[in-house]
């Protein structure tokens, strides 16, 4: 398919060899917690895809970025939720460099993550019910030269391979009234009081290594708390919005690589009609294009409320999209392949899973009615 051949260039093009090393390698294995994709993505300079060329990085813009996202969660689900993990919050970091919250320190980070191939989780948008994606479980208790973190992120992708968490907090009102505020703590993987706690059990995504991470009096210098501009309740601020549109973008690419793979196969094997096979393509290259269309805003320097809400659009529509591929090429495949092929049932499974994330089609859906009759964007 067109739309895989330029994604397995960007990904040749910002990571060579990788595709090459993990082309050979079963699916389970690769999906299995443990295996070799989240290596090899490091090995390949993969941490400092979003990183401009001036800080040692391979200065991807989103374009290319949602291409190579396409390309990995086409060689490995896994690989590809978990690295979208890593780069959303790389693009966050990125744009804090240029933004009037900067302390200075953003760039120094920045350039370790290229240089020394760190690997960034992220621990926002935990997954309780009935909460939204900016209600911080986790808090932080101002002290001597910084804060004490205290809370649990789950599921947290990258727990075991993370170099660096970071992750949405509760901090007390920098004005000292009675509200909280949101604040964003950069941790070190190895700080004192950090530990890990098993709990995917899906057998779908275990390579993302998506369990639980535990923070009991967490010490976090002040130089690496940052504090947004967003009371907790109110909605996103600049960067924030920066980072949802990274997210959305970049995770809707991986699901899209998976689905397309499973096309790919079907299509490949020749069976059905011409429309049949054609609605494989069709269905792949229009969930490319969405994503596509909005990464061009991007690169084109604009990334606010209107970008937000196009990447939210797109998002839904393709999960739809990539649902009803897999379908299709599951059905094209036949029965005996399902039964005898562990591989289409997993990526199957798979496809439904863009619907999981945050922040849920449901809790938007009275936002986005709202924002195309011409109010802003609220997402919380």
């Amino acid at each position: 398919m067109r739309t895989m051949d330029r994604a397995r260039e960007a990904c040749e093009k910002f990571l060579p060899g990788l595709a090459e090393e993990l082309a050979g390698v079963p699916l389970p294995v690769l999906e299995a917690p443990g295996g070799p994709g989240l290596d090899a993505f490091r090995r390949a300079g993969g941490p400092g895809l979003l990183i401009p060329g001036l800080y040692g990085g391979g200065g991807a813009g989103a374009l290319e970025a949602v291409r190579v996202g396409r390309a990995l969660g086409a060689l490995s689900p896994s690989l590809g939720v978990a690295t979208a993990m890593h780069n959303f919050s790389v693009a966050s970091l990125v744009a804090l460099v240029g933004s009037a919250e900067a302390s200075g320190l953003e760039w120094m980070l920045i350039e370790g993550i290229a240089r020394d191939r760190l690997l960034v989780a992220s621990g926002f948008a935990e997954g309780r019910t009935g909460t939204g994606i900016l209600d911080a479980s986790v808090t932080a208790r101002p002290v001597d030269g910084g804060f004490l973190v205290n809370g649990a992120k789950k599921p947290c992708s990258l727990t075991r391979s993370m170099n660096l968490l970071t992750a949405g907090v509760a901090l007390p009102a920098a004005d000292g009234g009675d509200g909280s505020e949101l604040g964003v703590a950069l941790v070190p993987a190895d700080s004192p009081g950090i530990s890990r706690r098993p709990f995917w059990e899906a057998p779908f995504l275990a390579g993302a290594e998506s369990d639980e991470v535990l923070l009991e009096d967490v010490f976090v210098p002040g130089e690496l708390m940052l504090r947004t501009q967003t009371e907790l309740g109110t909605g996103l601020d600049t960067l924030q919005t920066v980072g949802f549109v990274w997210f959305e973008l970049l995770v809707t690419s991986a699901y899209t690589g998976a689905v397309a793979r499973l096309a790919e196969t079907a299509l490949a094997a020749g069976r059905g009609s011409a429309t049949d096979r054609a609605a494989l393509i069709t269905g792949t290259e229009a969930a490319a294009a969405l994503a596509e269309h909005v990464a061009r805003r991007v690169d084109d320097g604009r990334v606010g409320n209107d970008e937000l809400a196009a990447s939210l659009t797109a998002r839904y529509a393709v999960q739809e999209l990539l649902v009803d591929t897999a379908d299709r090429a599951a059905e094209l495949l036949g029965g005996l392949a399902f039964a005898t092929a562990p591989d289409i049932g997993h990526l199957l499974a798979v496809s439904r899973a863009l619907a999981f994330h945050p922040p849920s089609r449901s809790s938007t859906a009275q936002a986005l009615v709202d924002h195309h009759a011409g109010a802003p964007l609220r997402v919380q």
